[in-house]
This record gives C-alpha cells, sequence and structure tokens, in this order.
C-alpha cells in the first residue's frame, strides 16, 4: 500500500509538472521588420530549441513562466527574453555591426572594415579553418578575387606564383608577403593553422609600404592571446593519402606495337614486332611512377592571457611524399612560434614574435625534357619494368633523352635543408592622449644547404650505353650554402582624435630602414667513392671545383631608406578621406636617381548612412569607393648602374690556363625608378539581412618606364662569360579589369550553416610600348 501510495504521488507530480509546460509563439525579424528565417530560440538552461520558420515565426513549449529564451541569428546580435507572463511575442534584433566595425590591418595601423577606402579582402580564420590547407596558398586559390595562385609543379614544397591582377612588370611579379609585420618571401614556412586573418591590398593603399608593395601586398597576422583568459591548448591532426585523379591516355603495347610495324613498312622496312597478339597490354608506366602518398600534419597551439600580458604559441610537423618517386619527394616542415605582448607600465607596451621553420625537401626533375613524367609517357610499353638480370630495362628505339623512368628515381639524390628564424619586437608609447609612438624591429636568418648527387650509373643491362642519359660515368656531387639575412627598422608617430563627436581625424609620420644580404658558397666534387649518399662529403672527391670563382657573384647587399606620411579623415563614418606620401631611397639606382615621391588618394563614401537610405528594405550596407596613386618599383638587382668585376677573364701565358676577373654586365648609370600608375573604383554591400554581400571593383594600373634587360649587340660585350646585357627603363604595359565578388551565407539553427562564395575577375594585359632607344643588331652576338 505504502508502495502504491508512493508511485501515485509520483504520477500525480508529473500530470502537474507537465501540466505546467507553457507554449508561446512569436516572430523575429530585423529593424526593417524584415523576417529572419532560420533564427535559433533556445530556452536557457536546457537543450530546448527551436527555429523559425520562412516567415519568421516560431512556437515553442517552455518549462515555466520563469523561463527565458535566447534568440540568436548569424549577422546580429543576440538578445535573451523572459518569459513571464506573456504568450506572444514580436522579437526584434539588431544587426551586428562587428563585422563593419572589425578592426583591420592596413599598414603601420588599423582602420575599422566600414571606413576602408582602398581594396582589400580578408579571409578569416573561420575560412582557413573549413578549408584545412597544407598550404596557404591553398587559402587564397579562388577566396579572392583578383588573386591568381599557380604552382612552379607537383611536387611537395613546391614554391607558388601568387600575381596580384596580372603581370605588370618584366622582373619580380610577387607581392609583399608580411607575417606580423615582417618580411617573408615563401609561404611555405608558415603553417595555416596558426593564421588569424589574412588580408590582401591590391590598389594604390598599398604604397604606404613603399616599393615592394608595387605588386600588391598580403598582410598576414598570426594568432594571440587575450588578456584575462586561462591557458587554453589546441590540437589539430590529421593523416591522409593523396593520388592523381587520372592518367594521360597512351598506347598499350599492343597498340604500340602495331602502330610502330605500320611506320615501319610505310619505310620499306621490316616490321619490328613480328607476334604483335603475344605483347599483350605490356607496361604501363605511368601507373609504375604514380602511386598513393602518404599526409602527416600535427599541430598544437595555447593561447592564454593575465591581467597585463597575452601570450600565444604553437607547433606543428608536416611530411608529404610526392604522387611521383613517394619519399624521393618527401617535403617535411617543422613550425614554432610564439606571441607575446605585457603592458606592465601605464604607457608602454612590448609586444615580440619568434618564428622558426625547419624545412626538408626532397626533389625530382620535374619539368621538360629527361623528367620523370616525360619519361615514363615516351618509354616503349612493349618493354618490362626490369631488364635481364633483374636489371632496369633499356629504352630501346626511342630518342636519346629517353631513360627508365624507376631507374632514374632510384639514381636521383636532391636533397635540401632550410633553417629559418624570423623575429619582431617593438614598443608602443602613448607620448601623450591622443599621440603614439611606435618602433618596430623586424628580421630574418634563412640558412640554405643544398646536395645533389649523381651516382655512376647504367640505366639498363643490355650491353654498354650508347644513348647521353643510358650512363653517368663519373659521379657528381654538388654542395651549396646559402645565408640570407635581411633586418627592418620602422619608427613612427600616429595622433588620433575626434572633434565635435563628428570628424575622426588620424594622422602618420614615419620612417622605415631595409636592408638585405646573402652569402653564397658551393663546391662540385667529381670522382667519388662508393658510398652511401648520406656519408658522402665534398672531400671524398678527386676533382673538386669553386662553383662561385668570383667574390662578386658569391655577395648580395642591397638597402632601403623610406620616409612616409598618412592621413585619414571621416565625418561621421560616412564620408571618407585618405591620403599617404612616400619618398623612397634604393641602392639599386644610381645617385642621380636614388630617390622617388611616391603619392597616392583614396575617398570613400558611406552612403547606407544617408538619410534617404537609412529606411531602405534593400541595401543593409553600401560604400562606394575609389583610390589612385602611384608606387615605384626596384627589383632588378643590386648595382646594375655601374660596372663591376664580375664577368671570366680566363686567358693562357706561358702554355698554363690562368683564371681572372673581367667586366661583368654593361652598366647603366641612368636607370631610375619604374613606377605603376593605379586607378580603382568599388563598390561594397549588403542585403537580406546581411546574408547576401556583393562587392566590384574596376581597376586600371599602367607600368611606365618599365625596367627591361635589353638586347643589345654581342659587340659591346653583353655575350661575353660572366657579363650580359644592361637593364634600361625601355617601356609601358596596362592592366585592367573587373574583380567582383558574391557571397551568401544563412544560419539554420545552432548546427547548419550554409555558405557559398563566387568570385569572377577579368584582366585585359596590353603592352603600350617597348622604346628601349638602344638599337639592336640581328646577329650581332656572333660578332
Amino acid at each position: 500500500m505504502k508502495q502504491f501510495f508512493i508511485f501515485a504521488l509520483s504520477f500525480l507530480w508529473s500530470i502537474s509538472a507537465h501540466a505546467q509546460e507553457i507554449t508561446i509563439s512569436g516572430q523575429v525579424a530585423d529593424n526593417n521588420n524584415e523576417p529572419l528565417i532560420g533564427a535559433s530560440i533556445v530556452e536557457i538552461g536546457t537543450n530546448n530549441g527551436v527555429t523559425t520558420d520562412f516567415d519568421g515565426n516560431f512556437s515553442i513549449s517552455v518549462s515555466s513562466e520563469d523561463s527565458q529564451l535566447s534568440i540568436t541569428y548569424l549577422g546580429f546580435l543576440g538578445r535573451t527574453v523572459s518569459v513571464g507572463t506573456q504568450r506572444d511575442f514580436s522579437i526584434s534584433l539588431d544587426e551586428d555591426a562587428a563585422s563593419l566595425e572589425e578592426v583591420i590591418v592596413i599598414g603601420y595601423g588599423t582602420q575599422r572594415k566600414k571606413e576602408i577606402t582602398g581594396a582589400v579582402s580578408i579571409i578569416s580564420s573561420e575560412t582557413i579553418e573549413e578549408l584545412k590547407p597544407v598550404r596557404i596558398e591553398q587559402a587564397l586559390q579562388g577566396q579572392v578575387a583578383g588573386v591568381q595562385i599557380t604552382t612552379q609543379s607537383g611536387s611537395p614544397g613546391s614554391r607558388s606564383d601568387i600575381r596580384i591582377r596580372g603581370i605588370s612588370t618584366n622582373g619580380d611579379n610577387q607581392p609583399l608577403i608580411l607575417v606580423d609585420g615582417n618580411v617573408i618571401e615563401d609561404l611555405s614556412v608558415v603553417n595555416p593553422a596558426d593564421i588569424e586573418s589574412i588580408n590582401v591590398l591590391k590598389d594604390a593603399t598599398a604604397g604606404i609600404y613603399g616599393v615592394r608593395a608595387a605588386n600588391g601586398v598580403i598582410l598576414i597576422t598570426t594568432k594571440t592571446g587575450r588578456k584575462a583568459t586561462p591557458l587554453s591548448i589546441e590540437y589539430d591532426g590529421y593523416v591522409g593519402f593523396q593520388e592523381t585523379t587520372r592518367t594521360l591516355p597512351a598506347l598499350n603495347a599492343t597498340e604500340y606495337g602495331l602502330l610502330i610495324n605500320e611506320a615501319f613498312v610505310a619505310n620499306g622496312s621490316p616490321i619490328v614486332y613480328p607476334s604483335v597478339a603475344a605483347l599483350g597490354i605490356g607496361t604501363d608506366w605511368q601507373e609504375e611512377v604514380f602511386s598513393k602518398a602518404p599526409v602527416f600534419n600535427q599541430s598544437i597551439s595555447l593561447n592564454g592571457g593575465s591581467k597585463k600580458s597575452t601570450y600565444s604559441g604553437g607547433a606543428s610537423v608536416l611530411s608529404q611524399d610526392g604522387i611521383v618517386g613517394g619519399d624521393k619527394a618527401n617535403f617535411t616542415r617543422y613550425n614554432g612560434r610564439l606571441n607575446f605582448s605585457t603592458e606592465q607600465f601605464e604607457k608602454l607596451t612590448f609586444r615580440g614574435s619568434l618564428l622558426y621553420t625547419g624545412i626538408q625537401r626532397k626533389t625530382l626533375q620535374e619539368n621538360g625534357i629527361g623528367s620523370v613524367l616525360y619519361n615514363a609517357l615516351n618509354m616503349n610499353p612493349v618493354l618490362p619494368v626490369q631488364g635481364n638480370n633483374f636489371g632496369y630495362s633499356r629504352a630501346e628505339n626511342l630518342p636519346i633523352e629517353v631513360i627508365n623512368p624507376l631507374a632514374q628515381i632510384e639514381a636521383t639524390f636532391n636533397n635540401s635543408q632550410v633553417h629559418k628564424i624570423s623575429g619582431v619586437a617593438g614598443l608602443e608609447y602613448k607620448v601623450v592622449p591622443n599621440l603614439t609612438f611606435k618602433t618596430n624591429y623586424q628580421w630574418n636568418y634563412a640558412e640554405v644547404d643544398n646536395r645533389y648527387y649523381s651516382p655512376i650509373a647504367d640505366f639498363g643491362v643490355e650491353g654498354i650505353a650508347d644513348k647521353v642519359f643510358d650512363r653517368l660515368d663519373v659521379s657528381t656531387l654538388v654542395e651549396e650554402e646559402q645565408f640570407f639575412r635581411d633586418y627592418t627598422f620602422d619608427a613612427f608617430l600616429t595622433y588620433e582624435n575626434t572633434f565635435e563627436d563628428a570628424h575622426n581625424l588620424t594622422a602618420l609620420l614615419g620612417t622605415s630602414v631595409f636592408r638585405t644580404t646573402g652569402d653564397f658558397y658551393g663546391f662540385t666534387g667529381q670522382g667519388l667513392p662508393d658510398k652511401p649518399f648520406e656519408d658522402l662529403s665534398i672531400d671524398d672527391a678527386e676533382t673538386v671545383f669553386d662553383n662561385y670563382v668570383n667574390v662578386s657573384n658569391r655577395i648580395f647587399d642591397s638597402r632601403l631608406l623610406s620616409y612616409f606620411t598618412r592621413v585619414q579623415y571621416d565625418y561621421k563614418g560616412k564620408y571618407l578621406f585618405s591620403a599617404l606620401l612616400r619618398r623612397d631611397g634604393s641602392t639599386n639606382f644610381g645617385p642621380n636617381n636614388k630617390f622617388g615621391f611616391f603619392p597616392s588618394l583614396s575617398l570613400g563614401w558611406v552612403a547606407s548612412d544617408e538619410s534617404f537610405l537609412q529606411d531602405s528594405k534593400i541595401f543593409d550596407f553600401l560604400k562606394l569607393r575609389g583610390s589612385y596613386g602611384i608606387i615605384g618599383n626596384d627589383r632588378i638587382g643590386a648595382f646594375r648602374f655601374e660596372s663591376l668585376l664580375s664577368g671570366e677573364g680566363t686567358y693562357v701565358f706561358d702554355n698554363t690556363l690562368f683564371f681572372g676577373t673581367a667586366i661583368g654586365a654593361i652598366s647603366n648609370p641612368d636607370i631610375k625608378w619604374e613606377e605603376q600608375v593605379t586607378l580603382d573604383f568599388g563598390v561594397d554591400s549588403r542585403f537580406l539581412s546581411g546574408k547576401l554581400t556583393f562587392e566590384m571593383d574596376y581597376f586600371n594600373r599602367e607600368t611606365r618606364d618599365l625596367l627591361l634587360v635589353v638586347q643589345t649587340s654581342g659587340t659591346t660585350g653583353s655575350t661575353a662569360p660572366g657579363s650580359g646585357n644592361p637593364v634600361a627603363n625601355a617601356g609601358s604595359v596596362r592592366n585592367s579589369g573587373f574583380e567582383l565578388s558574391l557571397g551568401y551565407k544563412e544560419n539554420f539553427g545552432n548546427d547548419f550553416t550554409f555558405g557559398v562564395n563566387y568570385n569572377l575577375t577579368t584582366l585585359d594585359n596590353e603592352v603600350l610600348s617597348v622604346n628601349n632607344g638602344v638599337g639592336y643588331e640581328v646577329g650581332g652576338g656572333f660578332g
């Protein structure tokens, strides 16, 4: 009886609790009373939740009148609503201006995204995490309008060519790449998991970085900690495989035999393969050289901060084999990163970062005649992989450059090691209210060790080699060491103030010094003993040659000295103005043309803040902008304005051969700055409560006084050993086109978000003039 009473009491309590549930309904809309589809409504403290329908309506049962509802929607500020006695709700969400108020790094400072007047594209850490790229270039590819990524080969670790709005100069077209303000030459040294954001500057506003920004700028910001947050540790890793998606169609052995027989008969010669049917399928050489390549990527990061300091660090390792050659084409990268900032004094802030990258890479001949794939495509399918006595088969009756590709892989030893350390140290001091002094010192040190070994090899066993690539009769070892150093010192004052709550002014005045140097050492040894590749040294060689006989070819040293100023002004964040002037001096030019002045101007108008558009049901945000400016370019190599003893002066005296020096490449003391004149008009807009974004730009970039290596007559000495043609300002090129970027993002509850992005770029490249004025004698190089 007692048990029945307890059961009955529990049953009555459950009925009572169920009876207390309250059903409420309502609609969620934006400030323009447009319904928000897929908004999330969750009873706080429970898993009870629903989403709005296509009219923004919802209905939910909650436990009591004391319940609270959390209403969230992508791109809008969330709200918390108490239920109480109300049963029908009309909930309005305010647009989250954070995406527009987001602070963007633009060069020697930051600016709200809404107020940017230049052509800037942004890739967030969320996008990078979704893509999970092995290399950063994969995050840029297809994500930024106007940016083209092409890999130099498919080999792991191969460098990519990055082009922003096309090719506009005859020399180096790579953009300036900065990681936390520090210059790097190759994106492969950075772990994508460490990146917070990537900003791409594409127009004249990039000129704040001076001559190195002539081809655009890629600004990479790595992750940092936050103040007063506990230590958090995050691990990310994956293991996978890569393989080719398809191979080129090729003849099998039977088809090849029929074709060869037909050709010989047509030539009146006896057939080569009397029993074609017996040949079968033969060897598929593409299948032999292609393989599944494992990819191993592991990373760990930590972030945190105290009341006055922040810290962030990470470590990662990536190993990737090649789909051709396997571990003979392996790329392995080790990364270590540390960011730190502290405000131990009221007006003084210290920031520092350190990045280490170690790379081990093995390579095969990748492209052109003599490469592994070339040999695989041209190798006779009738031949087996192995010939007599278990040696590799010889490519008989084929062009002289074709050899067995598997034998080629086995006899290839090309190893490179890179150790690079990059650092940034900066101080920020608040001189007086609204005035800040900043100074940064950035440095890079890289050591590159290359070892190439060609052993004595006979690519077959059916007799004596009689073709150029069949046999390597002398073993050869090449050892090279390359050292690269550069540093940048920046110092600048920034003044920021707001007048009458409407006029916002930011002024910048600064200077920058940059220097880059390098040393090269290399030797070639021939006649090596029969040892494993890892145990060989140049000291084991019978004969040794110095690869850098002339000291001038062994070193380089270039410097830049710059002064710059920038003024940014806006009225109520609606009318935008920015102007900058930079004076750059480069050691690549002679005394008469060492310095150049490069101004730029940009304007913007946030039309959606005007009264006649504030109640618009079409535009959530609309900004028109334009920019015009000039950026200089000095990428021609050092000291081309003066004559150097870098040529070869070989001569015979008393029946003895002597190695001397002679004048190298022809100098041109009148070379001057190449100038890029850039014009850009753009529109940024958002629709449908911020879910739809649309950006469009028209650009016109004309390169004047193009720096070219012009052809001259051989009678000038330009074809002598170690010499070369001079550099001259000899033409102009124009790149113009349109960029369009369209994005849509929709939130369907807490667990599902749909997003799609589309971008399109048109590019018209036109050579306007090639007026070198030097004159060229046809055949002059021969006499």
